[in-house]
C-alpha cells in the first residue's frame, strides 16, 4: 500500500509551539495566529482532549469574563527526528514543547541495509519504558531530493542513493508513523514554529555546508514544489564557466560556497596543497592566511547575487542562515551583505538577515517538529 500523501496543517503545532515558553490564554493565540475565537477553541479543545494542553486557573482582570491560561503539558507526547549521515546517524527526541529529551548517535553504512539500521535505531527508542509509548512519530531528515508525498529519496549523491522508497519500508516495520523530507525543509518547518516564523509568514531559510539549500516559506507553508524538487538553491547558475559542480555543471551556487567548492578552489589556488576541512579553512581565515579571505569574500559574493535575486522575485523580508559552514559566515558575510544589498531592488524592505548558532542537531530537531505538525494534522 502507498503511504498516505503528505499532510501538514500546522494550526494545532504552531499552538504548542507558542506556548512552550509560557502560558497564554485564548485571545491572546487568536491574535497571534490572526484567527477567529471560535477556530481557536476548537483547536484548543482538541488538544486538551488529548492530553497536551491543560488549562489553568482564570485570571481575573477588571470586567469581563475571566481568561483562562493554557499550557502545554511538554510530557505528554514526544516526536522522534533522525539527521541521516553518510557514516552515522543522529537522533533527538523533543518534547511537544520543542525541548530536548535526549540525543544519540548511531555508526550508519548507506549501503548495507540502510532501513534496518534505521529501523534498529529506531526500535532502541521505542523500547524505552519512559518514553516509547508516547512517541508520536519519527522524522527523517536525509540530503538530497525527497519526495515526502511517496517517502522516496529520489536522489541522494551523499548517501549514494537512487529512487529509495526508504519511508515506506521504515512505516512497514515500526508502529508509528514515519515521514522524511529534505534536510533542509525539514531544519525549515523547525523554524516555522520555533524560530523566524514567530515573527515571519514568508522567509527563506539558507542552508551553508556539505552543500547550499534554500527552505521557502510563503504564507506559513513550506513550499516543496512538484515531487519535493524546491529548494535545491545550490545549483542555481551563477554565469557561464566557472569551477566545476558534483552535478556535472560549471558555476553553481554550490561549486563556490559548499564545503567541497570551496576546499576545491582552494587548492586550485594554491593556497593549500590538499583540500581542508571546514574548520582548518577557518583557521586559516582567522590566521590570515595568504588568499583565503579573498577566497571567502567572493563565495560570499556569489552567494548574495543569487541570495538578491530570490528575494527579488518572492518579496520576503527574512532569511536566517544555518548549517555547519556558519564557522566561515565572519569571512563570508562581508561579500554576502555587499551583493544583497546592491541586489535587492529599492522597492523592497532591509532584508533581516539571522545566523543561526548550530550544531549537528539541527537537522534532526527539525525532523522530529514533521512528526509535530504531520501528527496533528485536522
Amino acid at each position: 500500500m502507498p503511504p498516505p500523501p503528505y499532510r501538514e496543517d500546522l494550526v494545532k503545532a504552531e499552538i504548542l509551539a507558542m506556548l512552550g515558553p509560557r502560558p497564554l490564554n485564548r485571545s491572546q493565540i487568536a491574535a497571534r495566529l490572526g484567527l477567529g475565537a471560535a477556530t481557536v477553541s476548537e483547536h484548543t479543545r482538541r488538544l486538551i482532549e488529548l492530553g497536551f494542553l491543560r488549562e489553568l486557573p482564570p485570571e481575573v482582570s477588571g470586567r469581563g469574563r475571566p481568561k483562562v491560561p493554557l499550557q502545554v503539558v511538554p510530557d505528554a507526547a514526544y516526536t522522534l527526528g533522525l539527521r541521516v549521515h553518510p557514516d552515522h546517524v543522529l537522533g533527538v527526541l523533543a518534547r511537544l514543547d520543542g525541548g530536548e529529551v535526549a540525543r544519540f548517535t548511531r555508526p550508519f553504512s548507506p549501503g548495507h541495509d540502510p532501513v534496518g539500521q534505521l529501523a534498529a535505531a529506531c526500535e532502541d527508542v521505542l523500547r524505552d519504558p519512559a518514553t516509547g509509548s508516547r512517541v508520536l512519530g519519527i522524522g527523517l531528515a536525509v540530503p538530497g531530493v525527497i519526495d515526502p508525498g511517496t517517502g522516496t529519496v529520489r536522489l541522494s549523491p551523499r548517501m549514494g542513493w537512487t529512487g529509495l522508497a526508504v519511508q515506506p519500508a521504515l512505516a512497514e516495520r515500526l508502529p508509528v508513523p514515519v515521514l522524511i523530507d529534505n534536510d533542509t525543509r525539514a531544519s525549515t518547518t523547525g523554524e516555522l514554529l520555533y524560530g523566524t516564523g514567530r515573527d515571519h509568514d514568508d522567509f527563506l531559510v539558507l542552508a551553508i555546508g556539505d552543500g547550499v539549500g534554500m527552505g521557502i516559506v510563503l504564507g506559513r507553508r513550506v513550499h516543496r514544489g512538484p515531487d519535493g524538487v524546491a529548494g535545491e538553491f545550490g545549483h542555481v547558475p551563477t554565469g557561464p564557466g566557472g569551477p566545476p559542480c558534483v552535478c556535472g555543471r560549471r558555476g553553481c551556487v554550490d561549486a563556490y560556497v559548499a564545503d567541497y567548492g570551496l576546499a576545491g578552489q582552494a587548492v586550485a589556488r594554491g593556497l593549500v596543497p590538499a583540500p581542508p576541512p571546514l574548520e582548518e579553512l577557518r583557521r586559516l581565515a582567522a590566521a590570515d592566511a595568504p588568499g583565503v579571505r579573498d577566497l571567502l569574500a567572493e563565495a560570499g559574493e556569489v552567494l548574495g547575487r543569487a541570495v538578491a535575486g530570490v528575494v527579488n522575485v518572492l518579496a520576503v523580508r527574512a532569511l536566517t542562515v544555518i548549517g555547519e559552514s556558519h564557522v566561515l559566515w565572519p569571512y563570508l558575510a562581508p561579500g554576502f551583505h555587499r551583493s544583497v544589498e546592491a541586489g535587492v531592488i529599492a522597492a523592497l524592505p532591509e532584508l533581516e538577515i539571522t545566523l543561526r548558532p548550530w550544531d549537528d542537531s539541527g537537522h534532526a530537531r527539525g525532523a522530529a517538529s514533521l512528526v509535530l505538525a504531520a501528527s496533528l494534522a485536522s
